[in-house]
């Protein structure tokens, strides 16, 4: 089965972030995935230092073994400033091969622009560490949820559903091939994978 990890990466209680991942790794698991949800507020990791060992950090070991289990991931940021918030670039910066060579879907809460700005410093860490990221996210503002909070804008949910879809349709045969790659011999024609190996 297809494993599927969401990330929120808001420190607000009750965030718009944490709708939008919510209904899109719902989707997923309506498409056959296996779904697990990793809060970075209610599962905060340190602040990640280059220079530090996190070999003993329980918090950092479980995150990493979440990130492991995972073949695709819907990570959702709010907006700040035009990029992701400071828990999702520290919790990208705690990863690089974990995530090489797996799916990703974006989806950010803005104060009103369209969260391309945000989905872009997403982007950029990820490819940095060789993840795919498919070619489109979804992003939504204050004006598309109702007063309690839910999401009211049919487009922005439709959009939500098909990134869900798309990451548990595209997740697994990129991580298969990208695990065959993996174990080719050295006199096989290299791939990206290869490389990393």
């Amino acid at each position: 089965m297809t494993t599927i990890l969401g990330v929120i990466g808001s420190m607000r209680e009750a965030a718009h972030t944490d709708v939008l991942v919510r209904i899109a790794l719902d989707a997923a698991g309506e498409c056959g995935a296996e779904t697990k949800l990793l809060d970075l507020r209610t599962e905060p990791l340190p602040m990640y230092e280059a220079h530090r060992d996190y070999d003993e950090d329980q918090r950092v070991a479980r995150i990493l073994k979440l990130v492991d289990w995972a073949e695709g991931f819907i990570v959702g940021s709010p907006e700040y400033h035009g990029c992701m918030s400071g828990a999702a670039k520290n919790f990208f910066d705690f990863l690089y091969r974990e995530i090489a060579g797996k799916v990703f879907g974006l989806v950010a809460a803005t104060g009103g622009s369209q969260g391309v700005s945000c989905c872009e410093t997403m982007r950029t860490a990820i490819l940095y560490c060789h993840g795919w990221v498919l070619p489109y996210n979804v992003a939504a503002n204050g004006r598309d949820f109702d007063a309690d909070g839910n999401l009211a804008n049919a487009k922005v949910r439709d959009r939500l559903m098909r990134l869900g879809r798309d990451v548990r349709t595209y997740a697994p045969i990129m991580h298969a091939q990208f695990q065959t790659d993996l174990k080719q011999p050295a006199d096989a024609k290299p791939g990206f994978a290869q490389w990393l190996a």
